[in-house]
């Protein structure tokens, strides 16, 4: 007899899309995205100013890492711009790079950020109802472009891992910022990519 998980069955919250029983919590504020914004000096002014708004929060079920097994997450990403650029999540490869993730959309809209380690990028809108892939060897960044809160679910290999360090050093080759009232996908001038 299999000692492995068991099944399980959760509820999302019908106002939050928050599952009603996750197991860990991380909020994410502006201080924690240090060196992800584009306008390093608009963070750091911000943040002298006594300002450290909530960008983010991940309620996540986690599974034991191990082959064959999914963890899910649930993402709640607060509307609001860092100078021009879109409140985001901080991106991330997977440490275990031929692993894929699925996001459904919940509640709000934004843009799915993709991009490969040579630098093509790939944006993909999101919003309540649709379902963006993600496949192995992209790194992937929620933008949320509207103006409630974007709330989407992510189903991934436990043992996938997150590699955050390389997107804070060469960050993605396209910023998502806001131009004339509308998003606007433009060249980073620091970030690395076609």
């Amino acid at each position: 007899m299999s000692k492995g998980p068991k099944p399980f069955q959760v509820d999302l919250d019908p106002k939050t899309g928050i599952p009603c029983r996750y197991k860990d919590k991380q909020v994410r504020r502006l201080s924690d995205l240090r060196g992800f914004f584009s306008d390093n000096d608009f963070v750091e002014g911000l943040l002298g100013r006594g300002k450290n708004p909530i960008i983010y929060e991940v309620y996540e079920i986690p599974q034991i890492p191990s082959e064959g097994l999914f963890s899910l997450a649930c993402t709640v990403l607060h509307p609001g711009k860092v100078g021009r650029e879109y409140y985001f999540t901080k991106g991330h490869f997977h440490a275990k790079e031929p692993t894929s993730e699925v996001y459904v959309g919940l509640k709000g809209n934004g843009i799915i950020l993709l991009q490969t380690r040579d630098g093509r990028v790939a944006p993909l809108p999101l919003k309540a109802g649709g379902v963006v892939y993600i496949p192995p060897r992209w790194a992937h960044r929620s933008i949320n472009t509207g103006k409630g809160k974007m709330v989407f679910l992510a189903i991934y290999p436990s043992d996938a891992g997150h590699d955050y360090e390389s997107i804070k050093r060469s960050g993605f080759a396209r910023l998502l910022v806001e131009r004339g009232s509308k998003p606007r996908l433009i060249k980073n001038p620091v970030g690395k990519g076609k």
